[in-house]
């Protein structure tokens, strides 16, 4: 399944899975938290990285989509920056197809506008 986080498009084959592999990363029992704590752990992992002007590995990029398939359903996410601080997640679907050419423009490095879906997806 392809992912959108903020303005990266990652695939994902079994979120579950990945979670249950990689649990140690979130620091505790992932399969309890409710969607609102799943992506607030989200949102603060990605503030730890704004704080020290990194921005995420594929690595992270890849742990957290699987948190949000498993925990929302949601297949995009975009965590806005406000005055220095990220701020609560828009979360929506998009056709995998949009995802992909997504991912293929990225990929030729012609970039995209992936503030077109957020204005519809409100």
């Amino acid at each position: 399944m392809l992912f959108l986080l903020n303005d990266i498009v990652t695939e994902i084959e079994a979120p579950e899975m990945r979670l249950l592999i990689r649990e140690a990363v979130f620091g505790g029992d992932v399969q309890a938290l409710r969607p609102r704590e799943a992506m607030e752990l989200a949102r603060g992992r990605l503030q730890a990285l704004h704080d020290r002007g990194q921005v995420p590995d594929q690595t992270m990029v890849d742990d957290l989509a699987a948190l949000i398939i498993a925990k929302t359903g949601a297949n995009a996410a975009l965590f806005p920056v406000h005055d220095g601080r990220v701020a609560e997640a828009r979360l929506t679907i998009l056709p995998e197809a949009i995802l992909a050419a997504v991912r293929t423009r990225f990929a030729e490095g012609r970039g995209t506008d992936t503030g077109a879906f957020w204005t519809r997806a409100a």
